[in-house]
């Protein structure tokens, strides 16, 4: 089954802690619980997947809080190396999200490009910082996120070898249901909902499919 995956990094307005680069990936309130309205209208529900990167505390906050307030669930990526700041998600708000339906994933520690991290601290920023967030919310962790979407051979041979059920990306379009390795796309502010629903559905012009084919295989195969 053919199943699409959304992702978010931040909703409302951008703490202090969101850089520049970040910031574009931030959207409102209202677009948010637009495209929940356009999902839900469509019919597409069962196959639209909602995912959270980055640990803001607007997931739990304004995120979670519109999906259930839809019947819907997400899964929300966290880093434990900011547990410790209030601008994000702490184990508490982690275990709320549980009690709200929701479920949990690693983005690593501190979000740092795995593509660039010496053998010691990739398996500190993947194994170690599962194991953490596992202690910390008393829960299983079996999937993650790669921070920035940017990973190599080396870093997918790492997380498969470390037991990790499932393995999201950034590369943007459909994925299969029995996928170890899903693609997701992010939603950015610069978006319409035009162009997300035709993303949805894959009917970018032939030309804009070809240039995100060759990104994506440039970032898996290259990098």
């Amino acid at each position: 089954m053919n199943q699409f995956i959304l992702n978010f990094h931040g909703i409302g307005l951008p703490h202090a802690g969101v850089d520049a680069a970040e910031r574009p990936y931030w959207i409102s309130e209202d677009f948010f619980a637009s495209i929940i309205d356009a999902v839900l209208a469509r019919g597409d529900a069962d196959r639209i997947f909602w995912t959270f990167d980055d640990g803001n505390r607007s997931d739990l906050t304004i995120g979670a809080r519109l999906l259930a307030k839809h019947g819907l669930t997400g899964r929300f990526f966290l880093l434990t190396g900011r547990f410790n700041d209030p601008r994000y998600l702490s184990p508490e708000d982690a275990m709320t999200l549980t009690g709200m339906g929701m479920m949990l994933g690693l983005h690593g520690r501190d979000h740092i490009d795995w593509r660039k991290a010496p053998p010691e601290q990739l398996y500190a920023e993947t194994v170690v910082a599962r194991e953490a967030l596992a202690i910390a919310t008393g829960k299983a962790i079996s999937d993650v996120a790669i921070p920035f979407g940017a990973y190599n051979r080396r870093v997918i041979s790492h997380l498969k070898r470390s037991g990790f059920a499932h393995i999201y990306t950034s590369d943007g379009g459909p994925s299969r249901s029995n996928q170890r390795v899903k693609s997701r796309t992010s939603v950015r502010s610069d978006m319409t909902m035009e162009r997300l629903m035709c993303l949805i559905d894959d009917r970018l012009p032939l030309s804009k499919r070809l240039r995100r084919s060759a990104s994506t295989t440039v970032r898996r195969h290259l990098l």
